[in-house]
């Protein structure tokens, strides 16, 4: 059975904790308006077997700048590590890790879309998830007039604002591919309709995972948008399961134990996710419903969707906002996995994606990208 386009259209644009405070913005009109820089985790050692790249990509997705490290490099993609997927459309500077005996050769690459800047050795590859954040500078622009003192004193108020009491941690649009493709794909996976030949076969485990992974994060953007509506995304409710602010472990929050401090944690679904209780575990239900799915589906892929609890909110760091020639500039750093655009769809009413439209009309020149990549993983 079909999803609804309203339901879909829910997960993709999902509702918003406060009225914006620009009408219109337009990102990434020009190749520098979205930059990306990742924090690593922890500093490197200067030594050891595995050679790390810090590197400026421009116009590649994270797959792309894989195929064309393995092409320069001659060395298999399963020897590359990197902390996360980075979106195509952004001025990215990343580490990206090689075998040490790449370190020479590696240091001499660069093309338009792909410097390396600086080799440094390291004891161990770079893995999935080892960095602190993302640093962002995005610039807005305005779609027909340059922006204005007073809408400058109106992005520095709201972001103040989430500063101190959070944005919805929305996974954003292009988690779920272009036009949800990729959420659908993951949709029949789970009900068994999926032809067995519709990948292939040598990308077929990862874009299963992928696909999986848009079910999951449709199935958490619909369970924020409830308690968003409700006003109590950031307010744990009994039967919760809760994250320390700053933490990462969840746990069901114990009746009458004092939720200072604790967020509630949204649904991964999976076999090893912490289950919620009574009416929020009711209404988690009721978002699977939505997409015809219940929880014991995911246990058919547990390898895949091992399921999580993932901050209903989440709050920047490290702020500042500039007006520069009409146009908005504001830094911000993030945690992993976070989306600067659901942090700039509390800031714009409109947020066009000047990049993204491009990258549509181009579709039909790129049949493998499935468009799931995330902006900042």
């Amino acid at each position: 059975m079909p999803v609804p386009e309203q339901t879909i259209a829910r997960i993709i644009n999902p509702p918003r904790m406060r009225g914006a405070v620009l009408p219109v913005a337009v990102m990434r009109s020009l190749d520098d308006d979205f930059q990306v820089e990742e924090v690593p985790a922890y500093q490197l050692t200067g030594s050891g077997e595995h050679a790390w790249l810090w590197l400026e990509k421009r116009g590649l997705s994270s797959p792309q700048m894989i195929s064309l490290l393995s092409r320069e490099l001659r060395i298999r993609g399963g020897e590359i590590g990197l902390a996360g997927q980075k979106d195509r459309w952004a001025v990215t500077r990343q580490f990206v890790s090689v075998p040490g005996r790449c370190a020479e050769f590696a240091a001499g690459i660069s093309l338009p879309e792909l410097k390396v800047l600086s080799v440094t050795m390291h004891r161990n590859k770079l893995k999935t998830g080892h960095l602190k954040g993302n640093r962002f500078i995005i610039t807005l622009r305005g779609e027909q007039q340059p922006f204005t003192d007073a809408d400058l004193v109106a992005v520095q108020a709201r972001i103040a604002e989430l500063q101190s009491g959070g944005f919805p941690n929305y996974y954003g649009p292009q988690r779920f591919g272009r036009g949800g493709q990729t959420l659908h794909d993951g949709l029949r996976l789970l009900q068994g309709r999926m032809p067995k030949d519709y990948w292939p076969d040598d990308q077929s485990r990862t874009l299963k995972r992928l696909s999986l992974s848009a079910v999951q994060s449709a199935v958490f953007n619909l369970t924020t948008a409830l308690r968003v509506e409700a006003g109590t995304a950031g307010t744990p409710q009994e039967g919760d399961v809760v994250i320390r602010r700053g933490g990462i472990k969840p746990f069901l929050l114990p009746a009458g134990q004092s939720a200072a401090d604790y967020l509630p944690a949204g649904p991964m679904p999976g076999p090893e996710m912490t289950t919620a209780a009574g009416e929020v575990l009711q209404q988690e239900q009721s978002a699977m419903q939505l997409l015809g799915l219940h929880a014991g589906v995911f246990s058919r892929f547990a390898k895949l969707t091992s399921g999580a609890r993932r901050r209903m909110l989440e709050f920047p760091e490290n702020t500042g906002v500039e007006l520069v020639e009409g146009a908005l500039r504001i830094s911000f750093s993030l945690p992993p996995g976070t989306f600067a655009t659901s942090l700039l769809a509390e800031v714009a009413g409109d947020l066009r994606d000047a990049g993204r439209a491009e990258s549509d009309e181009r579709v039909s020149a790129e049949p493998g990208e499935s468009g799931a990549e995330s902006e900042a993983e």
